[in-house]
C-alpha cells in the first residue's frame, strides 16, 4: 500500500455529562469570545441555554447566531458572517445537528478567507485555517464534529455542494450522550441509519486503510446492536451513547475517505426535493450495497458479521448478502422505506439525479464498483 495520510480533530472531550467540562475546554484554548451557532429547535429545546451557562462559567463573552435551518443554503453562511464581524470571535461553538455543525465551519473560513464561497468548493481549497471550532452534536448521525467537510445546499441550481478542506477540522469536538436524549424516534433512525451509511461507505471504500477501517468497523458493530434499542426507547442512555460514539467513529473514518455511490445518489435526490439527509442515504442503502458487494465481497461479509448476522459456514458471497438483508431488515423496523416513489421522485427525475450523482467526483471515485450514468438510472428503476 502506497503512503497515506490520518487526519482528525485536535481533541475530543466524551461521556455523560461532557457538557460540564465546556468551562475548563475554553480556558484550556483560551476562547475569550464565543460565537454559538445553531437552530431554533435546539433553542426551544432549551440546550442552548445549558451551553450558555456552561460558556458564562468560563468567562467567555458569548454572541448566539440561531438561524441554521434543515438543509441550509449558502445564504444562511453569510447572515452568520454578518453577525460574527460585529462580534469578532476567537472561537465559534456549533451546537446541533450537522446542519449547524456545517454552518459553523463554514462560517469560520469564510471569516479568514476573502472571495465568494464557491471559491471553496471542492477538495482542499480553502487557502487559510479559519476561527477555531468547538463542534457539540446532539444528533447521533452525521459526525460533521469529527470531519473536515461542510455541506451546503444550492437551491438555484437544486443541488449540494460540499466544502472538504484540512482547515475545517474541529479544535475540540466535544460528546455527551444526554445531549441526544430528547430525539425522536424518527430522528433517531434517520441520524443513525445516515451513520451507517458514512460507516460502511467508508469502510468499502477504494481509499480505506487500517486508520479508517478500525473505527468504521466498530461504528458498523455498534449501530447494529443500538440503533433499534435508541429507537424503541430514547432514555436508553446506554444506546444513545453508543450510538454517538459510533457517529463520530464513523465520521472519523470517512473525514479521511470520502462517503460514496449512496451519497451521491442521495445529494442528486435531496437537492432537487430537500428531503431530510439521513432519510435518503437510508432509503438508497440497501438497493447501493447488492450493487457494490461484487467488488468486494469480503468486506461486505465482515459488515453482514458486525451487523449480527450468522455467517458461519456461508460461502463468502452468500455472507455477503446477508450484509444487504441486515440493512433491510434494519430499515423495516425503523419504518423507512426502499422504494424511490415514497419520496416523491419521479422517474422523470432519473436521468437528472444520475448525472448529478455522476458530478460528485470526490464521492463517486471512492465508490468500489465503477459505475456509469445510465447504471445509476437503472438502479434508480429498479427500486422505483
Amino acid at each position: 500500500m502506497a503512503a497515506q495520510a490520518f487526519d482528525s480533530v485536535k481533541r475530543i472531550v466524551f461521556g455523560d455529562g461532557a457538557l460540564d467540562k465546556l468551562p475548563e475546554e475554553i480556558q484550556r484554548f483560551k476562547f475569550r469570545k464565543v460565537l454559538v451557532v445553531t437552530d431554533p429547535g435546539i433553542k426551544a429545546a432549551g440546550l442552548l441555554d445549558r451551553v450558555v451557562e456552561k460558556l458564562g462559567q468560563s468567562g467567555a463573552e458569548i454572541q448566539v447566531f440561531s438561524d441554521v435551518q434543515s438543509d441550509p443554503e449558502i445564504g444562511v453562511v453569510f447572515a452568520g458572517c454578518e453577525t460574527a464581524k460585529s462580534f469578532a470571535p476567537d472561537a465559534i461553538l456549533g451546537l446541533g445537528g450537522g446542519s449547524s455543525l456545517d454552518i459553523s465551519k463554514a462560517i469560520s473560513l469564510m471569516l479568514a478567507n476573502s472571495g465568494p464561497i464557491d471559491l471553496y468548493f471542492g477538495m482542499e481549497l480553502v487557502p487559510k485555517p479559519g476561527v477555531p471550532t468547538i463542534l457539540i452534536p446532539t444528533t447521533a448521525g452525521t459526525g460533521s464534529e469529527m470531519t473536515s467537510i461542510s455541506i451546503l445546499s444550492d437551491k438555484t441550481n437544486q443541488s449540494k455542494k460540499g466544502i472538504v478542506s484540512r482547515h475545517l477540522y474541529a479544535h475540540l469536538a466535544l460528546l455527551d450522550p444526554q445531549l441526544t436524549v430528547s430525539m425522536p424516534p424518527p430522528i433517531t433512525a434517520m441520524t443513525g441509519m445516515d451513520a451507517l451509511v458514512h460507516a460502511i461507505e467508508s469502510y468499502v471504500g477504494v481509499r480505506a486503510n487500517i486508520f479508517t477501517e478500525t473505527p468504521c468497523l466498530k461504528a458498523i458493530e455498534l449501530i447494529g446492536s443500538n440503533l433499534r434499542r435508541a429507537f424503541a426507547n430514547g432514555e436508553d442512555i446506554e444506546a444513545r451513547s453508543n450510538l454517538l460514539y459510533a457517529s463520530s467513529l464513523a465520521g472519523m473514518g470517512f473525514a479521511n475517505t470520502q462517503t460514496g455511490l449512496v451519497h451521491a445518489i442521495a445529494m442528486g435526490i435531496g437537492g432537487r426535493h430537500h428531503l431530510p439527509h439521513g432519510l435518503t442515504t437510508a432509503a438508497v442503502l440497501p438497493w447501493v450495497m447488492e450493487f457494490n458487494l461484487l467488488a468486494n465481497p469480503r468486506k461486505f461479509a465482515q459488515i453482514a458479521n458486525a451487523m449480527g448476522e450468522k455467517i458461519d459456514g456461508l460461502s463468502e458471497r452468500e455472507a455477503a448478502k446477508r450484509a444487504v438483508l441486515a440493512a433491510k431488515s434494519l430499515l423495516d423496523d425503523l419504518r423507512i422505506s426502499c422504494r424511490v416513489r415514497d419520496y416523491g421522485v419521479s422517474t422523470q427525475e432519473f436521468p437528472a439525479v444520475a448525472q448529478a450523482a455522476i458530478k460528485a467526483a470526490r464521492l463517486i471515485t471512492n465508490n468500489p464498483r465503477r459505475v456509469t450514468e445510465n447504471e445509476i438510472v437503472m438502479l434508480l428503476e429498479s427500486n422505483y
